[in-house]
């Protein structure tokens, strides 16, 4: 008890040196939430820091102070979460252990706890009121520090599984699929400065959204947002109006042929095909609907001219599918039996991987591998990473290159194997 009265004693002390009404003002002002480790006074003896550390983990505890997800993943706070488990929501936090694995000393398990535990400590919010964003901030934050986010899925779940998450879909992978983005989100990807240009467009695209699919409207959007208005307002800022000046339609037409790698531009043909309908489509509609279109109706900057070449292009780019399926087709049996082979090990070595402990060594194929990890560590028990002996080879997790291997090989099946009613992936339908 002394100890803990000590540390406390040391953490107020210092902080009292910053001017603030709360202490986690005084943690803000004192610029430790953004250092990470380094936070604190400098100069410190070890032992002294560790008393630091342990105060500033008992005012985490009651939410006296509370850290960013920065530091917190900066920081090694030994028994903190723990402890702090205990004093706020017990009954809930053990539920949600009960959930992840009862009594199991998982790593997945217990950083599924961590990862509730630390959005519980910086938001401030109780467990069952977090929401999606809640997740995603704290996802956004894990890559911003450069670490990975495995086991938000299983926090997600447990907590969903208790009462938590209202009204959203059993899992993080349903939850954060998006489905068809509106017309106005396909032109929102590509900021536009000029907010009446960019409602023309959102009302446009929400008009040909009735006779194009949706795949021909997010390319629409792309076009139309992305390379040409947004190519006119990066070189043009002021830019307000779609009738432009000659010279800077000449301009931006020479700058769309081109890819910025200095490529000529496959689908420029798309682009300007793209634009002169956009353009015929204002100037039909503006006799139609005066009121709504006749102020953006302009000339079109593109001509026949500039389209002629299109079914050209197209040719082309025919004989070049058609060259790439007559080079492909003769190896195809080399790349199925090249398939089959590599699934066929991956296969052995999975059952071998499942067979051995933790630091076993084992062969397959004339190739000695090891299981890593200890036999008794609890650090991942269930993982099936192996490697190499006596070789210079990156680790591997024997079943994901199980399930990469038989996904390739189900492909070159596929492609191999035509049948009633199916064709052959490599050809062309006749």
């Amino acid at each position: 008890m002394w100890r803990q009265q000590l540390s406390l004693t040391r953490i107020f002390d210092w902080l009292e040196g910053f001017p603030a009404d709360t202490w986690q003002d005084r943690w803000l002002l004192s610029g430790s939430d953004d250092l990470g480790s380094g936070w604190g006074p400098q100069g410190l003896s070890a032992g002294t820091r560790s008393r630091f550390t342990a105060g500033l983990g008992t005012l985490i505890v009651p939410q006296v102070i509370r850290p960013s997800y920065g530091w917190l993943f900066g920081s090694r706070l030994l028994g903190v979460y723990d402890a702090y488990r205990r004093h706020n929501q017990p009954a809930l936090f053990a539920e949600l252990k009960q959930r992840a694995g009862g009594q199991r000393c998982d790593e997945h398990a217990t950083e599924a706890l961590n990862v509730l535990t630390r959005m519980s400590i910086v938001t401030g919010k109780d467990l069952m009121a977090f929401d999606l964003e809640d997740l995603t901030d704290y996802a956004r934050a894990r890559r911003d520090n450069g670490r990975t986010v495995t086991a938000l899925p299983l926090a997600y779940d447990i907590l969903h599984a208790v009462g938590g998450l209202k009204d959203s879909p059993p899992t993080l992978r349903e939850a954060q699929a998006r489905g068809q983005l509106t017309p106005a989100e396909l032109i929102d990807r590509h900021p536009i400065a000029n907010r009446a240009v960019r409602d023309v467009l959102v009302h446009y695209l929400a008009e040909r959204s009735a006779v194009l699919d949706y795949g021909s409207l997010v390319n629409h959007a792309q076009m139309l947002a992305d390379l040409f208005w947004g190519d006119l307002q990066r070189h043009h800022p002021t830019i307000s109006s779609l009738n432009l000046p000659d010279e800077v339609a000449q301009a931006w037409k020479q700058r769309v042929r081109v890819l910025p790698d200095g490529r000529p531009r496959r689908t420029a043909h798309a682009v300007f095909l793209a634009v002169r309908s956009f353009y015929l489509d204002l100037s039909q509609w503006s006799m139609e609907d005066p009121a709504r279109w006749a102020a953006w109706a302009a000339p079109c900057p593109i001509s026949e001219a500039d389209i002629r070449g299109y079914i050209k292009e197209t040719r082309h780019r025919q004989a070049r599918m058609q060259q790439r399926t007559r080079t492909l087709v003769p190896v195809l049996p080399q790349l199925v039996r090249a398939a089959e082979a590599r699934l066929q090990r991956a296969t052995l070595l999975l059952q071998a991987a499942r067979s051995a402990k933790p630091g076993e060594e084992f062969t397959v194929e004339g190739s000695q591998y090891r299981r890593t990890g200890r036999d008794g560590s609890h650090w991942r028990p269930t993982a099936l990473f192996l490697a190499p002996v006596g070789e210079l080879g990156p680790r591997f997790d024997a079943e994901c290159e199980e399930n990469n291997a038989f996904w390739t090989w189900r492909a070159s099946r596929f492609c191999d194997a035509p049948g009633p009613g199916s064709r052959n992936c490599w050809n062309s339908p006749t």
